[in-house]
């Protein structure tokens, strides 16, 4: 979900705290307590070629709303196409269409229900396009946790799919790394001389290991990251954004001027100047691609609600 609008610095500052602690993802909707998932039930073990889900519980798993996605949704696969539960030990298992014949399921599957070749690329959740790059299980459009996609190497990710009454009520979604509590989006303001993306979410964490712009210079798509710019403090080290902080890409460090309620925790020179145009933002929780700017450089304050 995406919310822009040209106005005045006084309405960003309002709206930010407005927006911000309205919104949720449709998972999150019937009450404002997100509790914590449970032990893991499912399992899923994958390589550069295959990938099979596998039902690590004692009790039969519903696979009814659970799909996975990689790329901000370029890239999705939906697991009740398949099967629509899993009894105890059971998995199923895909593969790429570099697989010329059956291979052997994984020896954590008892039983594998379904296997399946994947012909389309757009399928491949669990294969990365670049170093680190994460995927996502999700139960109706929400996701359950966040799991690195294998360059090669073999990977294992273990997470919970609400069962019952359970996949009605809101859930926490952790950082795999840090363990913290994910806010379901991030603010980010910006004006023709600075851009800054804050987390207003109270209690939670933002991580920025795979927070990225996405913009045009001389005609090709440059993929930011925290990572690829000079800080303050010196290079990135990874840190998360805590409730009420924010980092700001500028040009000019006598222009900088409050946009969100936040505190800085880092700034850096961006010449690209990627928020005088059309650009992308994409989160670390949700991972919804979402498009900020546009045909003209801002003129004001502009506000851009990322949200999961």
């Amino acid at each position: 979900m995406r919310v822009r609008n040209r106005m005045t610095l006084s309405a960003v500052l309002l709206l930010v705290g407005l927006l911000g602690a309205a919104h949720t993802s449709p998972a999150q909707a019937q009450t404002s307590t997100p509790v914590p998932l449970p032990a893991p039930n499912a399992l899923l073990i994958y390589d550069k070629t295959t990938v099979a889900l596998i039902n690590t519980s004692p009790a039969p798993l519903s696979l009814v709303g659970v799909s996975f996605m990689r790329a901000g949704g370029a890239v999705k696969f939906n697991a009740q196409t398949m099967i629509n539960s899993l009894a105890p030990g059971h998995c199923i298992q895909v593969w790429t269409s570099a697989v010329r014949q059956v291979i052997g399921q994984p020896p954590d599957c008892t039983t594998r229900d379904r296997w399946q070749t994947l012909p389309r690329k757009e399928t491949y959740f669990w294969i990365a396009d670049y170093e680190n790059e994460p995927f996502r299980p999700q139960l109706h459009g929400s996701a359950l946790t966040i799991c690195k996609a294998s360059s090669g190497e073999v990977g294992r990710c273990a997470f919970y799919i609400p069962q019952g009454d359970d996949a009605k009520k809101p859930w926490t979604v952790l950082d795999p790394v840090s363990g913290l509590p994910m806010p379901a989006g991030m603010q980010v303001a910006y004006d023709a001389n600075q851009l800054w993306i804050g987390n207003l979410t109270p209690e939670t964490v933002l991580p920025t290991a795979t927070l990225r712009l996405i913009y045009p210079v001389n005609g090709k798509p440059v993929l930011w990251t925290p990572g690829n710019s000079t800080w303050d403090f010196g290079p990135w080290d990874g840190r998360g954004l805590g409730a009420g902080q924010c980092i700001v890409l500028y040009t000019d460090a006598s222009k900088i001027t409050p946009l969100l309620p936040c505190t800085p925790v880092g700034r850096a020179v961006l010449n690209d100047q990627p928020w005088l145009t059309r650009f992308d933002v994409m989160g670390p929780r949700e991972e919804r691609r979402a498009t900020c700017g546009g045909d003209k450089p801002p003129t004001g304050p502009v506000l851009c609600i990322v949200g999961g």
